[in-house]
């Protein structure tokens, strides 16, 4: 949460469309493209902050499960994206998303740099 709170690091995340993210093995619609596609599926957890989860009369127990969620929405998108492109024949959209989250591991400002040991094979 230190990370997120510090205003000068970036906090977004591919995390909205776990399905659309799967579903991008053949290419994209056309007419979409990565950078369009990339703002679908990318968050930001200081806004998602304000949302109802983190309602201030909410007990300690009850924000942490709701921060815990974007940790797990992060491994999720990680553990996916690293077994598609270690595998045969990968999507250029899968190939692209991952080479962002090694990019942005690798930018200590960035979210995705808190997961930097928790990527495999990378």
């Amino acid at each position: 949460m230190n990370h997120v709170l510090d205003e000068n690091d970036q906090d977004d995340y591919i995390s909205r469309d776990f399905y659309n993210v799967q579903q991008t093995a053949g290419g994209l619609p056309e007419g979409v493209s990565f950078e369009v596609f990339l703002s679908a599926v990318s968050g930001h957890v200081r806004d998602e902050l304000q949302g109802g989860s983190f309602d201030e009369g909410l007990g300690d127990d009850d924000i942490r499960t709701a921060g815990l969620s974007f940790d797990d929405n992060i491994r999720r998108h990680i553990r996916f994206l690293n077994g598609v492109v270690h595998q045969g024949a990968p999507g250029e959209v899968h190939l692209g998303l991952w080479e962002r989250i090694l990019q942005a591991r690798d930018n200590g400002r960035s979210i995705h740099s808190l997961y930097h040991d928790y990527l495999v094979d990378a």
